[in-house]
């Protein structure tokens, strides 16, 4: 028996010995399994590089990017900083201009609803008084004559022909007997057959860069019987003096600013009346220049802002029957009201006076046909066209003009004698389409 225990006890042992190496193995097996090769880990170790790096470059791109902003961000405050200052140096003078042209207040006014009316009656008076001085069918020639050291003594010297209210004028200048002689002429008589007659009051002037003048003050009259006729001065000032004071850089600049009193003979036959014979369909009578003219309140008053305030708002005018107007022309006038009442009274020769009338009472009716008629009938030279639209405030005009302009010898037939008389908005649209032609 005892015998038998002891062999079963080595069988037993070898069988627990042949499990325990057979765990033994697979837990080595195992091990074995669950550690990575060094190719494996060299490969994580490149991805993590790898990622590393893009982190950097992606981190760097950043910094440009941040960088970038900033000096964008730099420069628009540098600009709005600029802006800021030129809109402030603007509104400092247009603040300065509005004290000037303010109005003087009444020393008592009732408040009434009627504040808007007001308002635009006293800057269109403001207006008014603004054209006084120039008011009515006034121009100015304006020429730079240029090489006066060479200009011989006899020679006659001609600024180009200009239109003004359908008239065309022409400057001269002459060198003679030790003076300069100063003349300008109306040539109405290669345009028309009538006998006609025109008024005027007018200013020679001689300017410099240095703001140094020579004027003096005349009245003329040019009438059909007297063709080719000129008028001005023959010693306007002594040719030495001239070199001495006003001449620079071998020229000088003439003016005569022209203010045209009276014309007759010129325009059309009145299209309809508005004399004594339309009293009893009138209730006021406008008087200018001592012309009468009987009107209705309130059909004016339906077309211009400005006759609405004077005849509806609360001002003594409203209640009188009879007003006097100033700083225009009474044929214009005229033309004004045929136009305001259906008449076709616009040609070449009406149109800049009715443009002014309709400008200055605030007519958009009147304006407007005005501004069709020469955006598609006219036949003034671009040059004319281009400013009047500007001096009416025409954009449709002005965009047809500048759509003409096709070339740089266009350019060069709208632009004046001295470009500081040009609209800075023109010029630098003709800037703009200069650079396009080269």
């Amino acid at each position: 028996m005892s015998e038998e225990k002891d062999n079963v006890k080595p069988g037993n042992n070898d069988e627990g010995s042949s499990s325990a190496k057979r765990r033994k193995i697979d837990g080595s097996e195992e091990k074995i399994t669950n550690n990575p090769s060094e190719s494996v880990i060299e490969k994580v170790l490149e991805m993590c590089q790898e990622v590393l790096n893009k982190q950097k470059d992606l981190e760097m791109s950043n910094l440009e990017i941040v960088e970038k902003l900033r000096s964008a961000e730099d420069e628009i405050k540098k600009l709005s900083k600029e802006q800021q200052e030129k809109f402030d140096s603007i509104q400092s003078d247009l603040n300065e201009i509005n004290q000037t042209l303010k109005p003087e207040e009444p020393s008592k006014m009732e408040e009434n609803d009627d504040s808007a009316d007001i308002t635009a009656f006293v800057n269109l008076t403001q207006k008014s008084k603004e054209m006084m001085s120039t008011s009515g069918k006034y121009f100015v020639l304006k020429h730079k004559f240029k090489n006066i050291s060479s200009i011989k003594s006899g020679k006659i010297h001609i600024s180009e022909k200009e239109e003004h209210f359908g008239v065309p004028w022409q400057l001269y200048m002459k060198r003679s007997d030790g003076y300069l002689s100063f003349f300008f002429s109306c040539l109405l008589f290669n345009n028309i057959e009538n006998t006609w007659e025109i008024e005027v009051e007018y200013e020679l002037k001689i300017v410099s860069p240095s703001s140094r003048e020579k004027k003096q003050k005349f009245c003329s009259v040019f009438k059909s019987q007297c063709l080719g006729s000129l008028t001005g001065v023959c010693n306007f000032i002594e040719w030495d003096e001239l070199e001495k004071d006003l001449v620079v850089d071998d020229c000088f600049y003439a003016e005569i600013g022209v203010k045209i009193k009276k014309m007759s003979g010129i325009y059309k036959e009145d299209l309809k009346s508005f004399d004594k014979t339309m009293e009893d369909v009138s209730d006021v009578v406008l008087i200018v220049n001592e012309e009468r003219f009987f009107v209705s309140k309130l059909y004016l008053a339906s077309h211009s802002l400005y006759f609405k305030a004077l005849f509806l708002g609360k001002f003594n005018e409203a209640k009188k029957t009879e007003i006097e107007l100033s700083g225009i022309d009474a044929d214009d006038f005229q033309n004004y009201l045929e136009v305001l009442y259906g008449e076709q009274s616009i040609d070449k020769f009406t149109v800049e006076g009715i443009l002014l009338v309709a400008d200055m009472y605030d007519t958009p009716m009147v304006i407007r046909k005005c501004e069709d008629f020469l955006v598609k009938k006219s036949l003034k030279t671009l040059k004319k066209k281009l400013e009047m639209s500007v001096r009416y405030n025409l954009e449709g005009l002005k965009k047809k003009c500048l759509g003409e302009i096709k070339s740089i010898d266009d350019i060069k037939s709208v632009i004046p004698g001295n470009t500081h008389d040009m609209d800075s908005s023109i010029m630098a649209e003709l800037l703009e389409k200069s650079l396009e032609f080269h």
